[in-house]
Formats: C-alpha cells, structure tokens, sequence
C-alpha cells in the first residue's frame, strides 16, 4: 500500500473526506428512518381504513347506527389523510432524498480508501489535490448533509498510513458483514410480509369457501375487503424491494470473498495489493449503482401476490 504523501498529510486528507462521509450517512440513515415511519403509517392506515367499512356495515346490521357511523367517519377521515400522505410525502420522488445522501456517502467512503491505498490516480504528487477536489465534487452533488458531532464525525475513520491488513480488515470484511446482516435482515422482513399477505389471502378464502349459509349475511361485507388488504400488503412489499436487496447483498458478499481469496492465494506484492483494492471498490462500486437504480425504480406489484417465497428473485 503506496501513497505519496506524509503520514500527517494523508490523515489531515481523509479525516476531511471522512468527515463528510458520516455527514450524509448519518443524514440517510435520518431521512430512511423517518420515510420508513411514515410506509408503515400508511399501511396500517389503509389497513385499518378497508376494515372500519366492512365492520362498519356489520354493527349496521345489528342495529348500532352509532358505532357504524363512527366508523364510517374514521375510514373516509384515514383515507383522506392516506391520500394526502401518498402525493405529498410518499410520492415517487419521496425516496431520492435518503438514496442520493446514501449514494454520496458511499462515494466518500470509497475514495477515502482508495486515497490511504494509494491506487490510481492517488499514486503521484497530486494525490492530495486530487482527493479533496473529488471530495468537493461529491459533496455539492449530494446537497446539504446534517451536522454531526466531531465524536460522529470521526466514528470508523481508517488509520492513516494503512496497511493491507487493515484494507482487509476495515474495508472488505466490514462490508461482508454489513451485506450478510442487511440480506438477513431483508429476508426477515420481507418473510413477515409475505406471511401478512397469505394471512389474508387464507381469510378471503374462508369467506369465499363459507358458502351460501355466509353469503347473504357476511360474505359480500368482508371477502372484498379483505381482498383488497391482500393486495395492499403485496403492494407494499414491492415498495420495500426487500427481494431485490436480497440478492445483491448476497451476491456482493459473495464477490468480495473471492477478490480476498484470490489475493490471500498471490504472491501479496504491491502490484497484487494494488489489484486488490481496485478488485473491491469496483465490486462496491458497481453494488452501489445497481442498488440505486433499483431503489429510484417506481416499484409494481410482484409476480405471486404475496404467495412466493421469501428467498425468491427481486
């Protein structure tokens, strides 16, 4: 691992770049939060709006107009509100704010690597000028990030000269890690997804299966309902794309692995070090516009209506 410059220069140089790295992760992480707040409101908004009907109509039958009115005033109140939420907050631009944080951060984490590393073009004098310009660069296109605490700023920052040691360590096993946890924690999710919507589903098929003695009373009350709760949760999982990430997560891992192998299995001199890193940020690189990509896609509802696999194609 080659780089030009003083040990004190290349801190000085990526504690700036890092600096701005955890600016806008720490503002993506804020932004997802908050939208994933408000995904979850609304589908148990909608939910709740599709039931208060039905229910509605089954308190009407028993003669209790009070309680039928109130949730007849409840649902077109949630569906107003819904429908507000849906084209001023969750539009389909609403994902672009926390993604473009996220993309920029990871530009900035990158080349705070590839700086330390020494790799091209930061194998020369200009390694230091050419660092903070690109810094810049990517910071103007990312917007205006969150302030954070100097203790935030500093949180994970590489050593500074770096060995191909702590590359391996700080750079392809953490983002192994973080690819295995983010795919773990997508499959549980989108496995609790897909289980609502077939919870659902085996309800509509009840009513449906229920016969002519359910027909006349319940049956045309609850199976559409109930129907369109299916559909909403399915919707919902597309949103998500949890399928999708998945399998990139998975596969990135899965990549960066053999890059480490193949080094562990050469010969370990400079030009090998050098493959390395470039092997891994193009690896990350190339994630990180796929994921992109895919998370500003306007999403549609998935193939199976929530009958899948969890472990299925995104």
């Amino acid at each position: 691992m080659a780089n030009s410059a003083t040990n004190e220069q290349q801190l000085d140089t990526v504690r700036g770049v890092w600096e701005r790295y955890r600016a806008f992760a720490d503002t993506s992480w804020r932004l997802k939060q908050e939208q994933g707040k408000w995904r979850r409101f609304v589908l148990i908004a909608s939910v709740v709006a599709l039931l208060a009907v039905p229910f509605g109509k089954t308190f009407e039958r028993y003669h209790l107009e009070v309680v039928s009115s109130a949730l007849a005033i409840l649902a077109t109140a949630l569906f107003a509100l819904i429908g507000w939420l849906n084209e001023s907050v969750l539009g389909d631009g609403s994902d672009q704010p926390w993604v473009k944080a996220r993309q920029t951060a990871e530009g900035l984490k990158a080349l705070a690597f590839r700086f330390l590393s020494g790799v091209p073009p930061f194998d020369n004098d200009g390694a230091i000028s050419s660092a903070l310009k690109q810094a810049e660069a990517l910071a103007q296109a990312g917007g205006a990030p969150d302030v954070v605490p100097a203790a935030d700023a500093a949180k994970g920052i590489p050593p500074a000269p770096i060995t191909i040691q702590d590359y391996l360590r700080l750079r392809i096993e953490d983002q192994i890690g973080f690819y295995e946890k983010s795919a773990t924690e997508a499959r549980v999710a989108n496995a609790k997804l897909v289980r609502s919507g077939r919870l659902i589903s085996a309800l509509v098929i009840i009513f449906g299966a229920a016969g002519a003695a359910l027909a006349g009373a319940w049956r045309d009350i609850w199976a559409p309902a109930l129907g369109a709760a299916s559909t909403l949760v399915t919707t919902q999982m597309a949103v998500s794309r949890r399928r999708f990430l998945v399998e990139t997560y998975s596969l990135a891992a899965q990549k960066l692995r053999f890059a480490r192998i193949t080094f562990e299995a050469s010969k370990r001199t400079p030009s090998d070090e050098v493959a390395l890193v470039a092997s891994v940020e193009s690896i990350l690189a190339s994630e990180n516009a796929g994921w992109v990509q895919q998370m500003l896609l306007k999403p549609v509802v998935p193939d199976g209506q929530g009958g899948g696999s969890p472990n299925g194609g995104s």
